[in-house]
């Protein structure tokens, strides 16, 4: 039966940082991870809640355990310790997933030149999240699109937009607004290029004057 309670006990340790990566997961887009890397990131996590709540509870963990006299073991969840460990877990896991979103930490390092890269996945997500607005797709067959950016594929593989407030744009930069909320553009239609503009009047005027 201890080694139960032990399974148990281990199990109670990992879950509230696997649940702060399943909320990172939920609100941001990440890098590919191997089970490994889900793995350690859950029990760092975990440690790091752990060393925040602990000294509140008397540096003991949520689960206990006594032996009757009759060699039953009685297992005791302490749910208020419980309570504030799934609680940190939310909170932790959407700062964490804030920092990748808005690139707040190696934004610091970049600052300080000690890395040039960025908290998020790919260029795409860069790109899409950091500046976003006013854009000119450009499309295969000269077909160009212009709008507000709606949404974007979490992967630069599917590389699939959803432009609102559409219009088609054709050669001789006359607009043709496409009637309805917008146009999704998926990657069998074949981006060539993305054109991020600073206002939709001066893209109409820009256009007229070519």
């Amino acid at each position: 039966m201890p080694g139960k309670i032990e399974a148990l006990g281990i199990l109670l340790v990992l879950l509230p940082g696997f649940l702060c990566a399943y909320v990172v997961q939920s609100l941001a887009v990440r890098r590919k991870q191997t089970e490994l890397d889900k793995v350690v990131e859950a029990l760092l996590l975990s440690f790091l809640l752990y060393l925040a709540t602990l000294p509140f509870f008397g540096y003991s963990l949520p689960l206990s355990w006594s032996e009757t006299a009759t060699n039953v073991f009685q297992i005791v969840l302490h749910w208020k310790q419980l309570a504030v460990l799934g609680t940190s877990s939310i909170i932790l896991g959407v700062l964490y997933a804030a920092n990748i979103n808005h690139d707040w930490l190696l934004s610091i390092f970049r600052w300080l030149h000690v890395t040039e890269r960025t908290a998020r996945s790919t260029i795409w997500n860069d790109v899409f999240q950091q500046i976003g607005g006013w854009v000119q797709v450009g499309l295969a067959g000269d077909v160009i699109v212009s709008g507000w950016l709606g949404y974007y594929s979490d992967e630069a593989e599917d590389s699939s937009l959803f432009i609102e407030q559409a219009a088609w744009i054709d050669k001789d930069g006359t607009e043709r607004a496409i009637d309805g909320p917008g146009i999704l553009i998926t990657k069998e239609v074949g981006i060539e290029y993305v054109v991020f503009l600073r206002s939709r009047t001066e893209e109409i005027s820009d256009s007229s004057a070519a």
